[in-house]
């Protein structure tokens, strides 16, 4: 087994940095750019808040602005000989599937315009983050840094969640109409026929939030096993798994609870240091049987149904089955828009067209508006993306690029596997990040291979094996 922090030649490798200097390392270069970037993420935490208690459409389009505006000014800067869009198998995958999008925008019979250009955004703008990380990245620190600011936000948020209490969310369902009506379906039933509250905290669903804790947790994990990180971090980190579990918990989000497991799973597959999750393990079940015995137990009910084979297999297949039965009628597609994916309710007031035809997750949103070709392209960029992470993750294996690649796999595996019954690359700031951090993948991986040398590469200071985790050895 290679060792954990091979340098991989042309990458700088990551210098001791307090955790200060690693929540700032983002500012290091692009100050402005980069700004803009992490004011987004803010947004995007604070997204169902912000809507809530400015309730415009201006608002609602916030956290797209300042990615769009990122983007903008990213553009601006580049003086590459190529193309704006990395001319990588995931950014050919993924020009082919907007040229698609855009030809089913005008498709006869079809969805108004304004509805199919707001249903382009919700099938395209998330990706076009991966060429914004492509050429925003400049070096691991950087990127280690917005994982630090995930952490960080996730906690703050968790907190805010935990603090939420039935009645003071139903004093405000009394006061505020706007807020009831947003938030009247946060209830699940229990065993006993009591009504539970599924906490939200500053995110427009309670199933948005629980997504969100548990893609934190999951770049939380990923920092602890970096074998660069210091002991004192990696307590702040195990420490801080505890309020965002507690909190996936109080959502009451059971895909979250799977997304957490299976962004685990990858983790512990690609470390191969079983060691070091002794006390993660630990941590996290600590974390969730807490947020269970706080709810009496009945969020423990509500996830006991994920070990029902013919619910998860009915919740798997309702989408897709609306989906088929769409393709069974009309194999080609409706048009885009046809299923109302991602267009605003405020906007379907305004065109006048009401024939849509719903299904709860994208894969049954895609058939419906693409047919058998929206299908099959992108199908292709999930194959490319994924089979491109995987390729990543095996050469750069133990070298410093190996955390950047484990948070970007786990992200792509987690959202292939919600596809089907879920809109994860709707999901804000989820979503967005996703393809941003492929992006920034991508680049170290292109820079890795740009300056390999013939000969075999010089190796970092050696490391020392410890019971939970990999320490550096000193410098020469």
């Amino acid at each position: 087994m290679p060792l954990p922090n091979r340098r991989v030649p042309g990458i700088t490798p990551p210098v001791k940095l307090s955790l200060r200097e690693k929540l700032l390392a983002i500012l290091k270069s692009d100050r402005a750019i980069n700004g803009v970037m992490v004011l987004a993420i803010v947004v995007g935490f604070f997204h169902g808040w912000l809507k809530i208690t400015f309730p415009t459409p201006a608002t609602t389009f916030f956290f797209d602005a300042l990615l769009s505006l990122a983007l903008l000014m990213v553009y601006s800067k580049h003086r590459g000989p190529g193309p704006f869009f990395p001319r990588t198998r995931v950014g050919k995958a993924l020009f082919s599937f907007y040229a698609l999008c855009v030809a089913y925008m005008f498709i006869p019979g079809g969805p108004p315009l304004l509805v199919g250009m707001a249903a382009l955004r919700g099938w395209c703008f998330a990706s076009l983050m991966y060429a914004l990380g492509f050429h925003l990245t400049t070096n691991i620190s950087q990127i280690k840094g917005y994982f630090y600011v995930l952490t960080l936000l996730g906690v703050i948020t968790a907190i805010y969640g935990i603090r939420q209490s039935p009645e003071a969310i139903q004093k405000r369902f009394q006061e505020d109409a706007y807020f009831a009506e947003r938030y009247k379906g946060i209830y699940y039933a229990t065993a006993s026929g009591k009504m539970e509250l599924r906490r939200f905290s500053t995110f427009v669903s309670s199933g948005v939030f629980g997504s969100v804790m548990a893609f934190v947790s999951i770049f939380a994990i990923v920092l602890i096993t970096d074998p660069h990180e210091s002991k004192t971090e990696r307590i702040l980190l195990v420490t801080s798994l505890l309020p965002m579990c507690y909190a996936l918990v109080l959502s009451g989000a059971r895909s979250a609870l799977i997304i957490l497991m299976a962004g685990f799973a990858t983790i512990a597959w690609y470390r191969r240091k079983f060691q070091t999750f002794l006390l993660l393990p630990a941590a996290l079940v600590f974390a969730l049987n807490y947020g269970i015995e706080k709810t009496g137990g009945h969020a423990g009910e509500r996830y006991e149904t994920l070990l029902d084979r013919e619910t998860v297999v009915m919740r798997m297949a309702i989408p897709t089955i609306i989906g088929l039965y769409s393709l069974a009628d009309n194999p080609i597609g409706f048009g885009l828009g046809k299923s109302g994916y991602s267009v605003p309710f405020f906007l379907m007031g305004k065109t006048g067209y009401d024939d849509y035809t719903g299904a709860d997750g994208d894969l049954g949103c895609l058939m419906i508006e693409m047919g058998v070709l929206g299908v099959v392209f992108f199908a292709r960029v999930l194959w490319v993306a994924g089979s491109t992470v995987y390729g990543i993750l095996i050469k750069l294996r133990g070298s410093q690029v190996a955390t950047v690649a484990l948070a970007s796999a786990a992200c792509i595996i987690i959202s292939i596997m919600i596809f089907p019954i879920g809109s994860p690359f709707l999901g804000i700031p989820t979503g967005a990040l996703t393809w941003f951090f492929l992006g920034t993948l991508q680049k170290l991986s292109e820079i890795a291979e740009l300056t390999q040398a013939p000969t075999e590469p010089a190796l970092a200071p050696p490391i020392t094996k410890r019971f939970l985790y990999y320490k550096p050895g000193p410098r020469a």
